[in-house]
């Protein structure tokens, strides 16, 4: 399946356009948010078109050519005395063309960026239309905005699982209430009640057509994960009691002794439930990655 990054994306035709890509591959490009267009149409913009800072507070400019046909070292260097005048001073200058790569005038750019770094001023380097749209393909949100043309029709069924997805492994996450599950030791010991309160929840409210996967794979195993929980609250129900503190929860200890039968069968109910819980989650957590996550 062909990804956005392999795709041959149409350069723009317009130079407005075409500022408004690269002003958008820029902020992808150094992960900053801190770049915006010089100016407007009509004004003198001292050969920048875009500008802002990358990580290492780098003054970078960058000047938009909207030329497929290519760029000549000629205009590069028409270009560089024109962002001499630009302020603050620059670190760096970007020449943007939409024409495809050209070994020669990368060449001939490195060696005069070279030249010049070597009298302390700013640096020089060159985009092709290839690399902005590299850039551009490290968001698909960004991209789609100026090419929605790209995006296929949408999956009403994935995206309707992918969010019921998203909420449940948020509820029921392994972090919380499921790793907690899958260590607690019943055999006597405390524990907090309010930390099942995600199997309340679960259980109370997702159990209604609203919330049940479109796929068969997943919605069989969001009803057993269902089942299995309702049987383990159930026996928190019934088989454990508050002790001297009322948020805490136990199976009483004293039927070790008093009642060891009953004692055994409790804890051992509680720990193979909660095997069970904590497998079923696996599953949900793996099937919903393989059919939501990387089959997007």
């Amino acid at each position: 399946m062909p990804t956005i990054a392999s795709s041959v994306v149409p350069p723009p035709k317009s130079w407005d356009e075409f500022e408004d890509i690269m002003l958008a591959a820029a902020k992808l490009r150094w992960n900053n948010t801190d770049f915006e267009r010089h100016g407007r149409n009509g004004q003198k913009q001292d050969g920048v078109d875009v500008f802002g800072h990358d990580d290492d507070e780098c003054h970078i400019g960058v000047q938009c050519k909207n030329t497929i046909g290519g760029v000549t070292i000629k205009v590069v260097k028409e270009e560089i005395a024109n962002a001499e005048a630009f302020e603050p001073a620059l670190d760096k200058l970007y020449i943007a063309t939409t024409a495809k790569r050209d070994a020669p005038l990368q060449k001939a750019v490195r060696l005069l960026s070279k030249d010049r770094r070597a009298v302390d001023k700013f640096r020089i380097s060159i985009l092709f239309w290839d690399d902005v749209c590299q850039d551009l393909a490290t968001d698909d949100d960004v991209f789609y905005a100026h090419y929605p043309q790209f995006r296929g029709k949408v999956d009403e069924a994935r995206v309707h699982d992918r969010a019921l997805y998203d909420q449940l492994t948020t509820l029921l996450s392994s972090k919380n209430v499921i790793g907690f599950l899958d260590q607690n030791n019943m055999a006597g010991f405390s524990f907090v009640q309010a930390k099942f309160e995600p199997l309340w929840e679960f259980l109370y409210e997702w159990n209604v057509p609203e919330r049940e996967f479109l796929s068969p794979e997943l919605e069989t195993i969001r009803n057993a994960l269902w089942k299995k929980i309702d049987a383990y609250t159930s026996l928190l129900s019934a088989e454990t009691f508050a002790t001297h503190n009322p948020d805490r929860h136990t199976v009483p200890p004293e039927w070790e002794y008093e009642q060891p039968e009953r004692f055994w069968r409790v804890v051992k109910s509680f720990h193979e439930l909660a095997a069970e819980i904590v497998a079923l989650h696996r599953d949900l957590v793996r099937t919903g990655k393989a059919q939501l996550i990387a089959a997007g």
